[in-house]
């Protein structure tokens, strides 16, 4: 590859569903989440956007009605989208074949939807594929956990392996698959002959560990942590809307009634009300519609969804509150998401630190697993209500529709309306 061709072409990978992020998910898929705003899959088009690609294919599945509508034809972003159905949603390899047909004519970059990228991310994997001029490149993100990831064995400046999620005292290296590659058509032959790997999957990484396995070239560009964050798991998301809010500039429309204070990057769009006595901390987004106070403290890493009221005296902490929720007077939310068209009855408190101290465990899927947080809420599925008085303890998960009764404390999962 010549380093004046331009690459013209991206495939987003937004069909899984993303079952470790419920009940967010129950609705939705996890590229349809808000963050900071607007769905993560929105923040994954702005970055391929500003690499330079024009051209994007989107691999949908899983409430892909969902992702067609908001996405539309592209124009918001000034590109170009298509879209292909993924039918048997078994993993990214077979999510990239099904585009054979759109991409196989050059280069092209393939990225997961499911990713907070900055530009230079993708840059640097694009930099380096002129570079190096190699069959295909891989951005690698330096971790803390490869047991939680597919992890890089490299040589040089090029990548012999990615071995999927080793214990921390076996792993070939402290670099991740961060999920950004520029590929050509080569590797659609090593995805046809991939195997299940042990999760049930079809997966990416196994086709260009063969592709590396058979000296073909493989090249790899760091992404610097800063660039990059995976939302696998709930509270994944409290920290990556924190940082995108925190690239903000502060824009302050809207009716803002005399007496509010507002500090620092906080973004309240037109439509929104802002009354008497509010404090707003930022960085922090205010949607369109939404009402707030009066009396009300909005803290640090909060965005508050279009149409959403939060009523007086009301404290909002480093949490996601999605459209149209009510949050009636007297109530606490901190580190937590709740979702859309909820009701949480007055003096709703979730709390957010257990008494002994401990970092928040939370369940995922079938097991307990560490937040490594000590400050950590709950995760509400759309359209619950909670009584007045009702108390959530830390790391708690209510399904969507769920009713909580007045002056319930909330000390496990809710599963069933």
């Amino acid at each position: 590859m010549k380093r004046s061709e331009r690459i013209t072409k991206a495939v987003v990978l937004a069909a899984g569903k993303g079952v470790r992020l419920w009940p967010l998910t129950e609705h939705r898929s996890k590229h349809m989440i808000p963050i900071a705003g607007r769905p993560v899959i929105g923040h994954v088009v702005s970055a391929v956007e500003s690499s330079g690609t024009r051209n994007l294919l989107v691999v949908t599945g899983y409430k892909e009605e969902l992702i067609r509508k908001y996405l539309g034809d592209g124009t918001r972003w000034g590109v170009k989208i298509e879209y292909v159905h993924q039918g048997d949603v078994t993993g990214t390899a077979s999510a990239l074949s099904v585009t054979r047909e759109q991409v196989a004519d050059g280069d092209f970059i393939a990225v997961y939807g499911d990713l907070v990228l900055a530009p230079a991310a993708i840059t640097r994997v694009l930099d380096t594929h002129r570079r190096k001029r190699s069959m295909a490149t891989v951005g690698l993100v330096p971790v803390s956990r490869p047991e939680s990831y597919g992890m890089a064995r490299i040589s040089g400046g090029w990548l012999t392996e990615i071995v999927e999620k080793p214990q921390p005292s076996e792993s070939p290296s402290d670099l991740a698959n961060a999920g950004v590659y520029v590929l050509n058509s080569t590797i659609f032959d090593y995805l046809e002959k991939t195997l299940r790997s042990g999760r049930g999957e079809y997966e990416i990484t196994d086709a260009i560990s063969s592709l590396a396995g058979e000296g073909k070239s493989v090249a790899w560009a760091r992404i610097g942590a800063s660039d990059w964050q995976d939302i696998g798991r709930p509270w994944d998301l409290l920290s990556a809307n924190a940082n995108l809010l925190a690239r903000l500039k502060r824009s302050v429309h809207g009716t803002i009634e005399k007496g509010v204070t507002i500090i620092g990057r906080v973004n309240v769009e037109r439509g929104a009300k802002v009354r008497t006595g509010t404090i707003i901390e930022g960085p922090a987004w205010v949607g369109s519609g939404a009402v707030i106070g009066p009396f009300a403290h909005i803290r640090a890493g909060t965005s508050i969804g279009r149409r959403a009221v939060i009523g007086n005296f009301c404290e909002i902490k480093k949490s996601i509150i999605m459209d149209d929720t009510h949050i009636q007077h007297l109530s606490y939310v901190g580190d937590s998401i709740i979702g859309e068209r909820c009701n949480l009855g007055a003096g709703t408190i979730v709390a957010n630190v257990k008494s002994s101290g401990k970092t928040v465990r939370m369940r995922i899927r079938d097991s307990l697993e560490d937040s490594g947080l000590r400050k950590l809420g709950v995760f509400v599925g759309d359209d619950v209500k909670t009584g007045i008085n009702s108390s959530i303890m830390p790391g708690i998960r209510i399904a969507s529709e769920a009713v909580i009764p007045p002056g319930s404390v909330v000390s496990e999962d809710v599963f069933a309306v």
